[in-house]
């Protein structure tokens, strides 16, 4: 179980730092929509990626706990969620000073809203 809980940790630690390096690296990409229905409304597919980032980070976490694994000894879920939405929130406003990329307030709330999901996911799968 040792060996798991190390790999569980080494994983999280891994991608969280990949998430927050991302957001200082100079990337311009062309951004499309996503077209439902005919015409009716349009979502850019860049903010399905910021939540389905944060959606996937706290599922791994619920895995996780799932199987008896924590990131933390004391308030884990507490502490897990402030780190991921302080990632969520730091890494929309680096990109004020990164050049190349632009602070977009939709793409903020695409990743807090996939970590608000992602800790109902967790309440419920945990239940």
């Amino acid at each position: 179980m040792e060996r798991y809980l190390k790999l569980y940790r080494i994983v999280f630690w891994t991608g969280y730092i990949a998430v927050l390096i991302t957001a200082f690296l100079p990337i311009s990409l062309r951004v499309d929509k996503i077209r439902f229905g005919p015409d009716a409304f349009a979502i850019r597919s860049d903010h399905l990626l910021h939540f389905a980032v944060y959606l996937l980070i706290c599922l791994f976490y619920l895995l996780g706990a799932r199987r008896g694994l924590k990131l933390f000894y004391v308030n884990p879920l507490r502490k897990f969620i402030t780190l991921i939405l302080l990632l969520a929130i730091i890494t929309e406003l680096a990109q004020l000073w990164v050049p190349s990329r632009a602070f977009n307030v939709f793409d903020g709330v695409a990743n807090v809203t996939g970590v608000l999901v992602g800790w109902l996911v967790i309440r419920i799968g945990k239940a």
